[in-house]
């Protein structure tokens, strides 16, 4: 374990923010008698001697909203590096929180869904966790927001964390909130704004974190822009969320840019699944209405990020930070007549990723593909500290210290289902590779493939098109090997791909 350093002088702040509402998640057991090896570093490079490390993430936030976002651009993304196919192979709240926790798929961390059978805080093992490794490496932890589904006090401090401020209750509630505070519930009114007071209590343990001798890990998780289920009648708590009052008005200008795409309440979906088939087309204003009201969301949360980066500056410890923003899944706004997350489209799996900090260059831009897995690995080879689990991601460190090539790169793409029966506990599973997104729905059986070269927007499926049936063959094949991987076959890199006939 590596001992703890002046902070002045050795300690480097890595703040990864992640623009998303994180909900419940559980994490498979690690078998005592085997010590796990961390998986190859992509980076060989060194940005400071443990650095301290600030999680900041969103929930079901696009990679396109972050364009609503200036400050974050400008002190993240301007001032460091911008990842441009950042994926969440996993969208759904609490199966990417727990992918952020372990750096594992859910068929490994044992987190498919949010509530149980197959998922939610019920299946989780906080003993083998993210912040328990950061702990053994010397650490102070904290953790502030939104956690997960089924957490509440009487599950008591999560182990792993030294300041522990979560929201309990219903996970999605902007005001009138309950949090329990390192022990002790605490109930705020309709003035508090959820936001506002991540941010606060954030920047005030980055405070506190720094005038201490050991290095720190903070996450700091935002419901925003998260749909809300106060004030509204959606029992999915997918209502548009509320403005803090100072900006109630903002944005009323902004069009939806989902109306413009292609797969906006899609014509021909005779090559959909049947259940998009008989959907009604979506309402475009109400689908506006939900957007402009996340946006307004986000701009409580872009002065959050601000807030957090100016704590840092003001402890003396943004020169020697790295920060990170990211978000646990996307969102769908009408695209292939769908409303949310959960789907295998790349709205829902691209998220925004930047990332500052030493040797990261200011304003460059990679197009490598990384995802949620990575997270944790990268935490890890920051903090010096071994991952207690496999970790079927790797680091991106590399990455964003120098544009290195890339091969293609695969990933597994997969949902759970709410079904009690094991063997139907997928929805659906798929691979993505640079080029090809091919999924496998679980009930009623069914197969989309798409080139995402010639069709971006995934309007097309090919999944019986002769001329793709060498293709998808070799993928389905290659998907057959990572839906069972473990650790390093969780890497293995896209197998030669035929072209189409």
């Amino acid at each position: 374990m590596s001992r703890p350093r002046s902070h002045a002088s050795s300690t480097v702040a890595v703040a990864l923010l992640l623009a998303v509402t994180l909900s419940g998640c559980g994490l498979g057991r690690a078998d005592d008698t085997v010590a796990p090896k961390p998986p190859p570093s992509t980076s060989g490079v060194d940005v400071g001697d443990q650095p301290n490390i600030v999680l900041i993430t969103s929930d079901d936030q696009t990679k396109l909203e972050l364009k609503w976002m200036p400050q974050t651009r400008k002190l993240l993304g301007r001032a460091g590096v911008t990842f441009s196919n950042m994926i969440a192979p996993h969208p759904n709240c609490c199966p990417a929180r727990a992918q952020i926790l372990t750096g594992q798929y859910a068929h490994n961390n044992g987190v498919r869904t949010n509530s149980p059978p197959w998922g939610g805080h019920e299946g989780f093992d906080p003993t083998t966790a993210l912040p328990v490794w950061l702990q053994d490496a010397g650490y102070r932890t904290g953790f502030v927001g939104k956690y997960m589904h089924g957490y509440d006090q009487a599950d008591g401090i999560e182990r792993g964390w030294d300041q522990w401020k979560p929201m309990v209750g219903t996970l999605s509630d902007y005001r009138s909130f309950v949090q329990y505070d390192n022990g002790n519930l605490v109930q705020f009114t309709e003035a508090d704004y959820y936001t506002d007071v991540v941010a606060q209590q954030s920047s005030a343990l980055v405070t506190d974190f720094s005038a201490q001798r050991e290095p720190f890990f903070l996450w700091s998780s935002f419901t925003a822009p998260h749909g809300t289920c106060q004030g509204n009648t959606e029992a999915d708590c997918s209502g548009p969320p509320p403005a803090a009052d100072r900006h109630a008005d903002l944005f009323a200008d902004v069009a939806l840019p989902s109306l413009d795409s292609p797969s906006f309440n899609e014509t021909d979906v005779s090559d959909k699944r049947t259940d998009i088939q008989r959907a009604a087309l979506v309402d475009p204003a109400a689908q506006q209405t939900l957007f402009t009201q996340r946006l307004r969301t986000l701009a409580a949360l872009d002065e959050a990020v601000a807030a957090i980066v100016t704590s840092l500056e003001t402890a003396g410890t943004l020169d020697n930070t790295v920060v990170m923003f990211t978000s646990d899944n996307g969102y769908l706004f009408g695209e292939h007549r769908l409303v949310g997350k959960n789907v295998p489209y790349e709205e829902a799996i691209r998220v925004p990723l930047v990332m500052r900090g030493p040797k990261i260059d200011a304003g460059e831009r990679r197009r490598q593909t990384v995802a949620m897995v990575d997270l944790a690995p990268t935490i890890a080879e920051l903090a010096e500290a071994e991952p207690m689990v496999e970790i079927d991601g790797r680091s991106l460190l590399g990455y964003a210290v120098k544009d290195r090539a890339q091969r293609d790169r695969g990933l597994l793409l997969q949902a759970g289902s709410s079904k009690d029966d094991e063997a139907t506990a997928w929805k659906w599973r798929g691979v993505r590779t640079k080029r090809y997104t091919l999924v496998r729905w679980q009930a009623p059986r069914f197969v989309e493939l798409y080139d995402r070269d010639a069709d971006p927007f995934q309007v097309t499926n090919l999944a019986t098109d002769p001329a793709y049936r060498r293709v998808r063959r070799a993928l389905a094949a290659y998907l057959n090997k990572l839906q069972d991987c473990d650790g390093a076959t969780c890497r293995t890199l896209v197998p030669a791909l035929p072209q189409p006939d």
